[in-house]
């Protein structure tokens, strides 16, 4: 059996370009789910022409998993509060004067004020759209962006941005988030566009200025991990916090697999870029000091 899981898996990440350092979270995974299982969680990624289905109590999700619609409004606020805060963090960002390359950085985190303002209107629109009003979010995202709203060096603030919270939000989360509930609701799924996954000239710079300022040592090895460390931490206590929902929707191995991806996503990011560093001895660091936080 062992061999069907790998030969599955291994095909279902081929087909759908999932990349292969996931292969090891993934079929940890699947050793403890049947055949069944494993095609559902495939199916969350391969939603292709299925539909799914609202009703006034409950959304049903292509893939055939259903979750009751105050849960499904629930995770949408978080989405909503995330892409709100962090536009205004970058708004506040982008007003600071520095003699550290203030162009670049001005029009940097301009952009990403612009983006995130656009995704945050078409989630309240989603919200609305299903007969609801935005929500407040958990205590627990609320320490992620107060952290990263609390950072002073621009170094620092590229990497939370662009590396840390880009990775462990957005690309495990945000892009599954909307190619399953596209099909769900395309009128307004429609208006994020490739709200999750952006690629432009801003980013592309973004990301030589941090392989630039790690490759010539402005910053430590040790000052990226402490940063990487501290946010991680506090983002999966927000992911854990979403387990008891997770629970009672009947996903909560599918919920745990994606945090163990979106804390592990950065670090292999950043691993990229120049940092060394072993993933799995900082993911149970991680796990560690998420579990001391008060």
């Amino acid at each position: 059996m062992g061999i069907l899981y790998d030969s599955l898996i291994s095909a279902a990440m081929k087909r759908y370009g999932v990349p292969e350092w996931l292969k090891p979270y993934i079929y940890k995974y699947a050793k403890g789910s049947d055949l069944e299982t494993i095609k559902r969680a495939i199916n969350f990624i391969n939603v292709r022409r299925k539909k799914g289905q609202i009703t006034g109590k409950q959304v049903t999700l292509p893939n055939g998993v259903v979750f009751d619609i105050k849960a499904v409004i629930h995770i949408l606020n978080q989405f909503h509060y995330g892409t709100e805060r962090e536009a205004e963090i970058a708004t506040a960002w982008s007003k600071e004067q520095t003699d550290y390359d203030h162009a670049n950085f001005t029009k940097h985190f301009r952009n990403v004020a612009e983006t995130r303002e656009k995704h945050s209107r078409a989630l309240k629109n989603l919200v609305e759209g299903l007969g609801y009003k935005t929500g407040g979010p958990t205590k627990e995202i609320t320490k992620v962006f107060d952290t990263l709203a609390g950072l002073d060096e621009w170094p620092d603030r590229l990497i939370a941005t662009e590396v840390i919270i880009k990775d462990s939000y957005s690309k495990p989360f945000g892009f599954i988030f909307y190619k399953v509930f596209y099909p769900v609701s395309p009128e307004f799924m429609r208006s994020l566009g490739k709200a999750f996954v952006p690629k432009d000239v801003q980013e592309d710079w973004a990301i030589g200025e941090i392989k630039r300022v790690i490759g010539i040592g402005a910053l430590t090895q040790e000052h990226v991990l402490d940063l990487a460390e501290r946010m991680l931490a506090l983002i999966y206590r927000s992911l854990e916090a979403e387990r008891i929902l997770a629970k009672k929707a009947g996903i909560e191995r599918e919920a745990l697999l994606l945090r163990d991806i979106s804390v592990a996503y950065p670090l292999h990011s950043l691993q990229e870029l120049g940092i060394g560093l072993d993933v799995d001895k900082e993911m149970k660091r991680i796990g560690t000091l998420a579990k001391r936080i008060k």
